[in-house]
């Protein structure tokens, strides 16, 4: 039995990093230690995880940006994808976000990826009509970012 979504423990940040290898959410550029660290130590996010056996089968990151929250790191082990722990790690973020007050949950999907976003699509989510700008602050991060374009 899967266990409820909780913010991640120390002792589960290992099996955590290995869920999001396995699922393939890890990209050069934004090594998963940082990432966590960084998440675990803003007072305005949480990093949810799902657990089964000990093992991370699912997390989701949601972050306080101000009268709307972002949705990160949505993911679910792959061998238990179509189980509903995508539908359950966004019902935990959505309730997080209301809990602080959020009128709006929103997130970034590659346009590329259908499957994501006919998922989305299913839980009525929709298409902004904003354009997404960015500028790299990081060199060593933004060359990452360059040296690997198959996985952008």
């Amino acid at each position: 039995m899967t266990d409820d979504f909780h913010p991640v423990r120390d002792d589960e940040v290992e099996a955590l990093i290995a869920l999001w290898e396995r699922a393939g959410m890890t990209r050069p550029w934004n090594p998963p230690e940082v990432d966590i660290a960084a998440i675990r130590a803003n007072p305005k996010s949480a990093l949810l995880v799902a657990t089964e056996n000990g093992r991370a089968v699912a997390s989701v990151a949601v972050e306080d940006g101000g009268h709307r929250a972002w949705v990160y790191y949505l993911c679910a082990a792959p061998d238990q994808r179509g189980a509903g722990l995508g539908r359950r790690a966004m019902a935990a973020a959505e309730d997080w976000a209301r809990r602080h007050g959020h009128t709006k949950l929103q997130l970034l999907v590659r346009r590329s990826n259908a499957p994501v976003l006919s998922f989305y699509d299913a839980l009525g989510y929709e298409e902004s009509a904003v354009t997404v700008l960015q500028k790299w602050l990081d060199p060593v991060r933004e060359r990452a970012f360059r040296d690997n374009p198959d996985v952008h």
